[in-house]
């Protein structure tokens, strides 16, 4: 009998939830860990802004394009070695970028190796998840999971200020590696289990093409901000080679190969399935309308639920000037509220049924977003921001859990490392369109409620607005530096009059994205009330 075999019984399975948890945490935090870090990466690695963008958003690309891929070989070698190698792959990374001396390093370390680690983790904890629970069971452990999650995507800028601003920026990845060998310990508590993907040849062409597609996809939506939507603002290069479609911008190119590859795959998956094979992903899973509603209401809460975590720190540390350890600090009151109502919503799910725990907390999703839209101004602190924050959370507490334990919950267990990796990877693509999206909006609201507030200004002189506006660009003031307030500081008037009009605009600019996710979120809402009121047993699927 082997040591996993020793510990790895019913009787621990809990244990297994803490040590699966704790796997996922780490992942998630080090989505966000690094965001408010990225002033001092710049300065200490000689970086350039593009490159760092590069490693943020190559790491959740890297992660998105890699799930199925991860669910379909915890399936063929089974979920709890890979979630293991995932936990290894993601420590030695997370260190190969903490002693980072270039960006190229950093690069290597945080948006490969570390996200080939985590695709691996968070496909595998999921599917173990439903292999080792069941029933009433299943929705309390999909509480926890849940509370887990939205609780780590908070802490993050919480722990990330607090090591930046006392220690480096380098120990929010090496605390990484010492909760990565705790994880490690503790999978001797998880069962292994396998699904029936073991069984058959492996789809590479399968593989290809889903992860050349969502690669194009999520590329095209990230990089559409600095190449343009359709008209090209500039030309693509990758070191010294450069790609040119004329007027053309690369973004619409991306659309379309994805288009294409993506279309390709799903017709491929829906032969081999037809001839008795082994897909990478069994498309009949989506005539589950549990499933399938499921995933949908998930992607388009996705797009605005996380877009809320991007914008706000940008209002809190620019127009408000709190620091980063200051911003996590005000967030606080969302994780808190996760914490407490993930768990909880796991026993209201087993009691009063999952379609109504996430249609109320969709709701709640709703009502919080437009409420913190409502609640920021200049004036604002992190007291009068509780009340929004902690509605939010509640949404966020009750719907990452029950929405996941939905589509899971939806097909047969021996199905569960396909089910998950297509859950994540919609979670995965979803937040990062949401975050692009969002992102264009604040940035293209603030030059124009900046143009507005400068030439309605009547303290400004006239014959200096076109000149101020023209030196103040979307990316000054989304740093919080602006040219223009400290060429004209050495006029105190002018000086206070810009400064008060750049923190309208973004006050102003902040509003409109909030309310601009909030719109996505209230249109998930109305997709949940189709998910059915009960689900299909997983047996019969």
């Amino acid at each position: 009998m082997s040591i996993f075999d020793r510990f790895a019984t019913d009787k621990n399975r809990w244990w297994a939830l803490v040590f699966l948890a704790v796997g996922l945490a780490i992942v998630i935090i080090d989505n966000t860990v690094l965001n408010v870090a990225i002033p001092y990466i710049l300065r200490d690695l000689s970086a350039s802004l593009d490159g760092i963008q590069w490693v943020v958003s190559g790491y959740a690309l890297i992660i998105a394009t890699l799930l199925i891929l991860a669910g379909r070989l915890g399936d063929i070698f089974g979920r709890r070695k890979i979630f293991v190698i995932g936990i290894v792959l993601f420590a030695v990374g997370s260190f190969i970028a903490s002693i980072a001396k270039s960006i190229g390093i950093l690069f290597l370390g945080e948006a490969i190796i570390e996200a080939i680690g985590a695709a691996g983790m968070l496909t595998s904890s999921l599917s173990l998840l439903v292999s080792e629970f069941q029933g009433r069971e299943r929705a309390i452990a999909f509480g926890v999971w849940g509370s887990v999650a939205g609780a780590s995507a908070t802490v993050g800028p919480l722990l990330g200020g607090y090591f930046t601003t006392y220690h480096s920026w380098r120990w929010s990845l090496r605390i990484n590696v010492v909760v990565a060998v705790i994880a490690i310990l503790g999978s001797v508590f998880i069962k292994e289990s396998k699904g029936e993907a073991s069984r058959g040849r492996f789809d590479v062409l399968g593989t290809v093409l889903s992860g050349l597609g969502l690669f194009s996809l999520v590329f095209g939506f990230i990089e559409a901000q600095k190449y343009g939507w359709w008209n090209a603002l500039q030309v693509f290069k990758l070191g010294s080679w450069s790609l040119s479609f004329g007027t053309l911008s690369i973004v619409p190119v991306a659309f379309a190969v994805s288009l294409c590859l993506l279309a390709w795959f799903v017709f491929h998956e829906i032969r081999i399935e037809r001839q008795g094979g082994s897909p990478l992903l069994r498309m009949s899973m989506f005539h589950n309308k549990s499933f399938s509603f499921g995933l949908v209401t998930l992607l388009i809460i996705a797009l605005g639920q996380f877009g809320v975590f991007f914008i706000l720190p940008i209002f809190l540390q620019n127009v408000l000037g709190l620091t980063a350890l200051g911003t996590g600090v005000v967030f606080l009151s969302s994780s808190l509220t996760v914490m407490i109502v993930g768990p909880l919503s796991g026993f209201l799910a087993a009691k009063f049924g999952i379609k109504s725990v996430i249609t109320v907390g969709m709701i709640a999703s709703v009502i919080g977003t437009f409420w913190l839209a409502l609640s920021i101004n200049p004036n604002a602190t992190g007291w009068s921001l509780a009340p929004a924050f902690i509605m939010f959370g509640i949404g966020v507490g009750a719907t990452a859990a029950q929405l996941t334990n939905l589509v899971l919950s939806s097909v047969r267990v021996s199905l569960a490392g396909e089910a998950s990796a297509i859950n994540n990877t919609i979670r995965q693509v979803g937040t990062s369109i949401g975050i692009a999206i969002l992102g264009t909006v604040l940035a293209s609201m603030i030059g124009s409620n900046l143009g507005q507030n400068i030439n309605s200004d009547r303290v400004i002189p006239d014959d200096q607005k076109s000149q101020i506006i023209s030196s103040i660009s979307s990316n000054s003031v989304e740093s919080g530096e602006s040219e223009a307030v400290q060429k004209y500081g050495g006029d105190l008037l002018v000086g206070l009059a810009v400064k008060n009009d750049v923190n309208a605009a973004l006050t102003q600019s902040a509003k409109d994205a909030l309310n601009t996710a909030g719109v996505f979120v209230l249109l998930g809402t109305i997709c949940s009330f189709f998910i059915p009121t009960s689900i299909t047993n997983h047996e019969e699927n």
